[in-house]
């Protein structure tokens, strides 16, 4: 792995931990300001908002993978007719999300138990704008442009937040919290949008055809769904005491999925790019996949560890029953970060099979789900399940299971020196 390699992949990894504290804070000033009801609900509106952005995402992951390779193998004209066809679907995509979501805030805020239509609809626009915000960052993975990419993830979707919370809250109530959001947002796209304009002022040409985009959408959104239901169903089947306790304990608990799989923000472009290149990725996939699941499991050893006095002290008394989950919710997410590397890396591949896959895998944790809903642990269970056979399943039946990926990188080094460029 060279120098440059590790200071990228280490600039993401750090501002991926900055972003999440900088939520925890959000989360932290968010149960001090509001009731527990209140906090739940937030929580479930920003589940709900994680589900929907995942879509968004795929359009994220694919634009990385594909402005990747048109660096790789194309030219600046192509690159900027790709840039501006992109920008006019995704304004319309932006669009949509706002208009349809915001029609549908009645009946969310019933569904969800949120008390009012207002805060779904800030939610809303929060949703829609953080939709462009990850377009545009998914430009600067693909571009290696790696700096954006860690203020984009410790800026706006991180430190920003708390910072604007109390002034929002204090004006707006609980909606306050998604204003709050929606500012962050906005700066954000006020710093990424320059290079990503740049890029777009180059006189154009048709670019050439890419994979659908479609497919990766989906993946995302399957993989959102594994990793986010499980607070919607918490908000819905659980007592109220009960929800937010499950709120708390998922707020720490997915630390271990989003933190450390931010790695793979570096591995997607750099895979792509070798591949498009006749290399081999294994290694790359390999280093990253280690890394992601030390950094997971550190997670989970220290929220195993942590005083249930130190969750009480932050969060408050009404929230020390979290503490029993905090270590099996990280486990369960370090798992799905692992999962997280592995459909990155079918996405540089151009690979539908593993997304064929994560639907079926997020449709059986609907059905275990259906079944295992009656308390907080139940609903972990389920997780664990459904998200542990996924990762057996890739073992089993994929060539891009970890030993198999191993044994290949083993071969591949005693038979020519390695030239794949490190994540």
């Amino acid at each position: 792995m060279s120098s440059g390699a590790r200071r990228e992949g280490l600039i993401v990894l750090v501002a991926s931990f900055a972003g999440h504290a900088g939520n925890y804070l959000f989360y932290l000033i968010a149960a001090r300001m509001v009731t527990p009801p209140e906090f739940a609900a937030i929580s479930a509106l920003i589940a709900f908002g994680t589900i929907v952005s995942m879509a968004v995402n795929g359009i994220q992951v694919a634009t990385a993978r594909d402005v990747a390779v048109l660096r790789t193998s194309g030219t600046p004209a192509e690159l900027s007719g790709y840039l501006r066809r992109l920008g006019r679907r995704m304004g319309l995509v932006s669009l949509a999300i706002a208009v349809v979501l915001s029609g549908l805030s009645p009946l969310l805020a019933d569904r969800l138990n949120i008390g009012a239509a207002r805060p779904v609809v800030f939610a809303a626009v929060w949703v829609a704008t953080t939709a462009l915000l990850l377009v545009v960052t998914g430009v600067a993975q693909g571009t290696e442009r790696f700096r954006y990419v860690a203020f984009a993830l410790a800026g706006p979707l991180g430190a920003l937040r708390p910072v604007l919370l109390p002034l929002f809250v204090l004006v707006a109530g609980m909606s306050g919290s998604m204003l709050a959001m929606l500012a962050a947002t906005l700066v954000g796209l006020a710093v990424m949008a320059p290079p990503v304009v740049r890029d777009m002022k180059v006189p154009p040409v048709a670019p050439p055809p890419m994979p659908s985009t479609i497919v990766t959408m989906i993946g995302l959104l399957a993989f959102s769904s594994l990793t986010n239901v499980d607070l919607l169903v918490a908000q819905a089947m659980l007592p109220e005491i009960e929800r937010a306790h499950y709120a708390g304990a998922v707020l720490l608990g997915k630390v271990a999925l989003f933190a450390p799989s931010a790695l793979a923000m570096v591995l997607l472009p750099r895979a792509a790019a070798a591949l498009e290149r006749g290399e081999r990725a294994d290694g790359l996939v390999l280093k990253t996949m280690a890394l992601t699941a030390a950094g997971g499991l550190a997670v989970a050893l220290g929220l195993w560890l942590v005083p249930t006095a130190l969750l009480t002290g932050t969060f408050g008394p009404a929230y020390g029953e979290s503490k029993p989950l905090l270590a099996p919710l990280a486990l369960v997410m370090t798992a799905a970060a692992v999962l997280w590397v592995h459909l990155m890396f079918a996405i540089a591949k151009k690979s539908t099979r593993m997304v064929v896959g994560l639907v079926g895998t997020a449709v059986a944790h609907w059905a275990l789900l259906a079944f295992l809903h009656d308390s907080a642990q139940h609903i972990v269970v389920a997780s664990a399940v459904a998200i542990g056979s996924a990762l057996l399943a890739i073992e089993f039946v994929s060539g891009d299971g970890v030993l198999r990926m191993v044994l290949n990188a083993r071969r591949a080094g005693r038979e020519t020196p390695a030239t794949t460029s490190p994540a």
